[in-house]
């Protein structure tokens, strides 16, 4: 039989366990807003003749008033953040934020572009209007013939 001082060393962990397994579960709850989540991002066409031509059909979340995207189009580095602002009228902009690089996505209710990282929040024109952002973001110019959006580039 063993000594009930033996039934207590299986049983310790050290400091440095403890501290490691406990992180492994808190750290990801801490961060759930950290990181930058791209499985949002849908893909756009291409890139031709510095210019985007998205059939609108193919993103019935952009049909209605208030309706945005989160997209990617090869030829461009970076994603593009589209917002119908109003009957015939959208919103387009780098998606990447000016202060750590986060995707921003459409808030609908406060009518904002907002950073799930660092709580920077943008009008839909890009301009700044909550730091820590030190930019307005890009803001690329779109027209829609009620098929199609196209967005120029340059």
């Amino acid at each position: 039989m063993s000594s009930s001082g033996d039934d207590r060393d299986c049983n310790k962990i050290s400091r440095r366990s403890f501290l490691g397994h406990t992180a492994l579960v808190v750290l990801p709850a801490l961060c759930g807003g950290c990181k930058d989540d791209r499985s949002a991002v849908v893909s756009l066409p291409f890139v031709a003749n510095n210019a985007i031509v998205i059939p609108l059909d193919g993103y019935p979340e952009l049909a209605e008033v208030g309706g945005s995207i989160v997209g990617q189009a090869d030829g461009l580095a970076n994603p593009i953040v589209i917002v119908h602002v109003e009957a015939g009228r959208f919103a387009v902009l780098d998606a990447i934020c000016t202060h750590m690089h986060c995707t921003v996505a459409y808030n609908a209710l406060n009518l904002t572009l907002d950073c799930p990282c660092h709580n920077s929040s943008y009008e839909v024109d890009g301009t700044v209007i909550a730091g820590p952002a030190p930019r307005p973001l890009r803001a690329y110019a779109a027209s829609s013939d009620g098929a199609d959006l196209t967005i120029l580039l340059a």
